[in-house]
């Protein structure tokens, strides 16, 4: 099922219980190389030893690097898998071709398709542009750097609509925000602490599809105001392990007003972006000198932000704790957890304008767009 519902057709590609069944069938047998020295995996590497590669092939066996298959745990029975039967006693080759009919399938091309003018072009990719992308997908056999070109030929792709339109997660700020700047990060933990505080932490993701990439799941008032607590956090190297230096990345010239600053940092860290409209944006933030204050009351207070990574510590912190445990216990553990990840440590830091003025800048939700 995972095959078929995540890396090829999607979940509405026409596949059935059966087909799922049928696969299954056909992978039998499909493992790695035993490579332990201890347990079981010790002692079917021995007895494969004993017995020797070469007369293992010639009952059918397949060995590639560290992968396996095993003839002896094959089911060789007749198998139809969306619509195409596979004749008894196929072997390996059953597998190989479950998966040359997978990629080869309409569905996938759509999918894939799909899945790839999402992560690079908008949220809700044309009918128009998926028709193109997976008419390429079609004719070239699923060669991507062919479906790309497809892709950025399209005037989908240049549109002003469209350009920058993708929203980063909160792993791609941190670190967009890193190298933007040149930072030198001491700690990576803290800067992976302020991703889990927006709502993203590393792996933690339950689902197998990995965490979305569209807007809607990363973007709301509370992530927002947290991402602007990260920007000023950042930039005034309050957080512990991370090191700057605003006047190098400016060549060392120093701004002669607060609008000069925000004009010259935006042009650094905004590279190819309308500046006009977001400075006159920022302009009355980075003239109040109480910004950072308001906007970490505000990111404070509001616990939206922060609902995702606590969710996720929930649903993990259990499985570590004692079984014996009590119900008081285990509460007081997740608590001590969840302020550990979500109360972030600081350093005095720097207020200097320029940091303020790039912190505000890093928060922007310009700075937030690809």
């Amino acid at each position: 099922r995972e095959i078929m519902e995540l890396h090829t057709l999607g979940v509405d590609g026409g596949y059935t219980q059966q087909d799922v069944t049928e696969v299954a069938r056909a992978f039998t047998g499909w493992t790695i190389y035993p490579i332990s020295d201890y347990g079981g995996g010790s002692n079917q590497r021995k007895l494969l030893e004993r017995v020797g590669v070469s007369t293992l092939e010639k009952r059918g066996f397949i060995f590639q690097d560290d992968f396996m298959f095993r003839a002896d745990k094959h089911d060789a029975k007749e198998k139809n898998i969306l619509g195409e039967k596979f004749n008894a006693g196929g072997g390996y080759d059953e597998g190989m071709r479950v998966l040359s009919v997978l990629s080869s399938h309409p569905s996938t091309a759509a999918f894939i398709c799909k899945k790839i003018a999402t992560r690079f072009v908008t949220d809700t990719p044309s009918t128009d542009l998926l028709k193109k992308m997976t008419a390429t997908y079609i004719s070239s056999k699923g060669d991507i750097k062919s479906i790309l070109l497809t892709m950025v030929e399209h005037v989908d792709f240049w549109k002003s609509a469209t350009k920058h339109d993708k929203v980063k997660s909160p792993f791609e700020l941190v670190i967009s925000a890193v190298r933007a700047t040149h930072a030198d990060v001491k700690d990576p933990f803290q800067v992976f602490n302020w991703s889990t505080k927006m709502g993203q932490r590393f792996y933690y993701y339950q689902a197998p599809t990995g965490f979305p990439d569209k807007a809607t799941y990363w973007i709301n008032t509370g992530s927002l105001l947290s991402r602007m607590n990260f920007g000023l956090a950042f930039a005034t190297q309050k957080i512990p392990g991370v090191q700057l230096n605003w006047a190098q990345l400016n060549n060392n010239h120093e701004p002669e007003s607060i609008e000069n600053e925000l004009t010259v940092f935006s042009a650094i860290l905004l590279p190819e972006r309308n500046q006009s409209e977001n400075i006159q944006r920022l302009l009355p933030l980075v003239k109040d000198v109480n910004i950072g204050a308001k906007i970490t009351a505000a990111a404070q207070q509001n616990t939206s932000s922060e609902m995702v990574s606590t969710d996720m510590l929930q649903m993990e912190e259990p499985k570590r704790l004692n079984a014996r445990a009590s119900k008081s216990q285990e509460r007081k553990a997740l608590s001590k957890k969840t302020r550990q990840v979500l109360e972030m440590p600081y350093t005095a830091g720097t207020n200097s304008p320029i940091a303020q003025v790039a912190g505000i800048i890093i928060g922007s939700p310009e700075f937030q767009r690809k």
